[in-house]
This record gives C-alpha cells, sequence and structure tokens, in this order.
C-alpha cells in the first residue's frame, strides 16, 4: 500500500463512520431495502440476482459498457459528464459515502466479485465486512472467477490431471498471478469472506480457492424469458453455423479455436464460422438464434456465461465442462453438452458435424439442463434455500 492509497483508504474509513451517523435519523423516513447487490456487475451476475429477490437494490461503480442495464446506483461516471476533479473525488469517496446511507436502509449485502465500496484491496475487505456485520447486517459473497481463484492451487491441479486449467493458463499469460503476494492476497480474501459471510458461492473446483467451509454452487440466473423454444434450424439446414464469443480470448483458448475451424471450414465447406469480440451483448445473442454449434471455453470445469446462453438458445454446446471435475454440475450434466479440451477439439467438432441427426437432440438436452440449473426460475429457488438457512447452520 503507498502512502497515497494508504491515506484515502483512512479518510474512507473515517468518512463511512461518521456518514452512518449522519444518515442514520435520515434513513428512517426511506423505503427499507432487503438486500444490496454490488458493487460489480460482471456478466451482469448482479442484476440477475438483484432481479431474482424482491426488494433488492443493485449499487454498481462502473457500468459496463456492452450493457444497457438499469442500476439503482452507479458511483463513477464520466470525466466528460463532471468534470475530472469532481469525478476523481466521486471515484474515491463516492463508494464510502453510499455504503454510510445503505447500511442504514438494508437488512444485507450481495458482495459479487471482488471488489469493495471502499478501497477494499488493501485489506481485502475486512474493515469493510467487518463494519456491515458490526451494524447487525447480513452478509453474503458471490464469487465469480479470478476474484477468488488460487493460481498455485490451481497449477498444482492442472500438474495432476495432466490438462490445463484457467488457473495455470493465467501464471503464463502474465508473471504476475505466478506471485506469492497475489496468491497470499486470494488467501487473505477467502478467510476474510468465511470470517464475515453467512453464505458464499462459488464454482469449487473451477474457481479453486483458499475457502475451507462450506460453498453454495456457483448459480446462472439466466431469465427464463431468453429461454426460447422449439427450433427448426436443424431441419436440413443447407449451412451450419459455428460461434464463438470470447470475453478473453487468452482464458477461453480462441488460438486453439481459430486454428480448428481454419482446418474444419476447409474440410466442410458447408460450415461458417463467427467469431465475436467487443460486440453489444444483443448482437452476440443475435448469432446464437442462427447458431447451430457453440464454441464456449476449453480451459474450465463449468459452462460459462456464453455457454448458458448458447443452450437457452438451442444451440450445441462444446466445451471443456465435464462433471468429474465439477460434481456440482449434476449428474444430468453428462450428455447435455460436446466435452472438448484444446487437444480434442477438432475431433469433437468433426464428430458433432458427422452425425447431424444428433445435434438437435444433444441441443434439446443442453436446453433441458440448462433451464433446470441455470435459468432464473431455478437459480432463484436455490439461492432462496441457501439464504433461508439458519446463518453459518450449513457451512
Amino acid at each position: 500500500m503507498t502512502a497515497s492509497t494508504s491515506v484515502v483508504f483512512r479518510r474512507q474509513q473515517a468518512l463511512l463512520r461518521t456518514l452512518y451517523w449522519v444518515f442514520k435519523p435520515f434513513a428512517l423516513f426511506t423505503r427499507r431495502i432487503d438486500w444490496v447487490v454490488g458493487p460489480e456487475d460482471i456478466a451482469l451476475m448482479a442484476t440477475h440476482i438483484a432481479e431474482a429477490l424482491p426488494n433488492s437494490y443493485t449499487a454498481i461503480h462502473a457500468r459496463n459498457p456492452f450493457y444497457d442495464v438499469p442500476y439503482d446506483a452507479v458511483i463513477q461516471t464520466s470525466s466528460t459528464a463532471l468534470g475530472g476533479r469532481l469525478a476523481t473525488w466521486r471515484r474515491l469517496y463516492g463508494g464510502p459515502i453510499l455504503l454510510a446511507w445503505l447500511v442504514n436502509r438494508a437488512r444485507g449485502f450481495i458482495y459479487v466479485g471482488g471488489g469493495a465500496f471502499l478501497e477494499g484491496h488493501h485489506d481485502e475487505r475486512e474493515f469493510e465486512f467487518a463494519f456491515i456485520r458490526s451494524r447487525g447486517r447480513r452478509l453474503v459473497c458471490y464469487f465469480t472467477g479470478n476474484d477468488i481463484r488460487s493460481p498455485r492451487l490451481s497449477v498444482e491441479r492442472a500438474e495432476q490431471s495432466g490438462r490445463p486449467n484457467i488457473g495455470s493458463i493465467l501464471v503464463t499469460i502474465d508473471p504476475v498471478f505466478a506471485t506469492p503476494e497475489y496468491d497470499d492476497a486470494r488467501r487473505t480474501r477467502a478467510q476474510v469472506a468465511e470470517r464475515h459471510s453467512e453464505a458464499i458461492f462459488n464454482a469449487r473446483n473451477d474457481q479453486l480457492s483458499y475457502l475451507e467451509g462450506r460453498t453454495y454452487p456457483f448459480l446462472y440466473f439466466y431469465p427464463d424469458e431468453q429461454f426460447v423454444g422449439p427450433t427448426a434450424k436443424f431441419e436440413a439446414p443447407e449451412r451450419i453455423v459455428v460461434v464463438h464469443a470470447p470475453s478473453n480470448p487468452l482464458l477461453k483458448g480462441t488460438d486453439v479455436v481459430r486454428e480448428v475451424m481454419a482446418r474444419i471450414t476447409q474440410s466442410h465447406p458447408q460450415v461458417e464460422y463467427r467469431e465475436l469480440i467487443g460486440v453489444p451483448h444483443e448482437q452476440v445473442l443475435a448469432a446464437l438464434d442462427e447458431a447451430h454449434i457453440a464454441l464456449n471455453e476449453f480451459y474450465a470445469s463449468v459452462p460459462g456465461v456464453f455457454g448458458v446462453e448458447a443452450m437457452a438458445r438451442r444451440c450445441v454446446l462444446v466445451t471443456s465442462a465435464r462433471v468429474a471435475d465439477e460434481p456440482d454440475l449434476g449428474e444430468d450434466a453428462e450428455g447435455a453438452w460436446a466435452v472438448a479440451d484444446v487437444d480434442t477439439l477438432h475431433d469433437v467438432i468433426t464428430d458433432v458435424l458427422a452425425h447431424p441427426e444428433r445435434m438437435s437432440r444433444l441441443a434439446d438436452r443442453g436446453w433441458d439442463w440448462s433451464m433446470r440449473h441455470a435459468s432464473a426460475s431455478a437459480s432463484r429457488r436455490a439461492l432462496e434455500r441457501a439464504l433461508s438457512s439458519e446463518p453459518g447452520s450449513e457451512r
């Protein structure tokens, strides 16, 4: 922690403590909130969780440029909108001001990702979480990936399994992920989360971490209305559309996907490969409506959000997720998608193309699994069960 950031952090702490008492009498006359969800909206997870829980409030640090969704509060705004100095002050001190107000109004907080309202990376949110809990508020952590994943543990797992994973790939991309300091921060984050939260959601093996207690399975909250009905696109198509839309090409295996699809489109002229990077979300969904096969990610143990979107759009999903690696997926995940790693991707796609009569059935099985396990209605039921449990009783 540098001297300047340490000063900012101390000011944020003082501001939070002071404004909590300043706002307290005013909050008595405002609507109570059951859950504050934020401060990051990774892959729209905060948005979907808030939609699943009545009387929720979304409080976000900054908007994602790829999603046009409304929030109840956004801390950061562009410097052009407010002026550079005011925007800087809002970024530094808007978080503790908003948190002071919300702690007075809310019954609980669901933290999505590794972010904080204060400069939480200095103590991995210890002060912030302790402050919330000391005021009798509920606290839940919802981890989404690298916010909790340990690269060191991931590398060990890759060596044992003989297959690379997201964590082991990370250390080859940027040496910072291989440093003891980075891994120690993830260890501390896990300890802080377990010390203060009543429930933790995490993909146990895909997001291999230092969490030691009970965790609840990762829930996707994909909107039910986005699940399409039966489709005729598999009925004797003149061309087979294959879509890949990586949020991070290095971590999704996109280099291998490109090499494999170059070979396949050459040997299968009826196959059209579409790669979408950095495009609006609506454009991705439109592509999936036309696609027959969706290539998700190939170092992961669970389907990504794009994979769920593809299954909801009745595409044949090809991904590295497998029940043997992540039992929380459920036994009915077997056969819901085609399993492929980077070194088997060509053979798996070729096999799918060789049996067009199976594609529609495979797409339907993926649709069924995602509706039962990844839809907003199914996720809402699972979340409500977890939140209705006696705090700490299942951990």
